[in-house]
């Protein structure tokens, strides 16, 4: 088992919720939606807290209200303006200490209370990356990541590289199988799914 003063956590919130917006609508900013009194954001990051050292949040905007639940960290400017969720993982990479990274999109407030101690149990055999799976669906956002692989992160996305399974699949990434289930790391990216999971109405 990896010790927590190893790892620091990742909380993926700097995506542009395209799909949560209504058609004319203003846009979004899903992490901040909330959710039994409490925005996605704080769920996600008060689930990492006992298993991490430090929390980061990846957002590319409203620093000040991300900034109550972790350390504010925007996408490096020379990825470009949408350079998907890798960008947030690499602008992370850079300026944490900690060997690894346990990574968490913000839109999955629910997660398995094994999921580190799993991933941090798929690395032990000297794999640089292990991330989640569903029965035969992949959550490949859902990961525990050797923070030594940024520069390599770093170089794909500068290539143009953007799908994640990809990058898993060039380090040998390890699948951590955590069953099917209809909620097993249900994830909000349309209104009908925010009111599946109790959601109120969007502003």
């Amino acid at each position: 088992m990896i010790h927590r003063n190893e790892i620091d956590g990742l909380v993926l919130a700097g995506g542009q919720s395209r799909r949560m917006r209504s058609e004319g609508g203003p846009a979004v900013d899903k992490g901040l939606l909330m959710l039994d009194g409490a925005p996605l954001v704080q769920w996600v990051a008060q689930y990492m807290r006992p298993w991490v050292d430090t929390v980061y949040i990846s957002a590319n905007r409203r620093l000040d209200a991300y900034g109550r639940y972790g350390r504010c960290v925007s996408d490096d400017p020379e990825f470009g303006g949408d350079a998907g969720p890798l960008a947030g993982v690499a602008s992370v990479m850079a300026r944490s200490r900690r060997p690894w990274l346990l990574v968490s999109p913000v839109d999955v407030p629910h997660l398995p209370p094994e999921l580190p101690a799993r991933l941090s149990e798929a690395v032990a055999g000297a794999a640089p990356l292990a991330y989640a799976c569903a029965g035969p669906k992949a959550h490949p956002l859902c990961m525990l990541v050797r923070r030594e692989l940024e520069k390599d992160l770093r170089a794909y996305l500068l290539d143009g590289g953007r799908k994640v399974l990809d990058w898993h699949r060039r380090h040998g990434a390890v699948p951590v199988d955590f069953g099917e289930g209809p909620d097993l790391f249900r994830n909000i990216n349309t209104p009908d799914e925010w009111r599946m999971v109790g959601g109120k109405k969007i502003p």
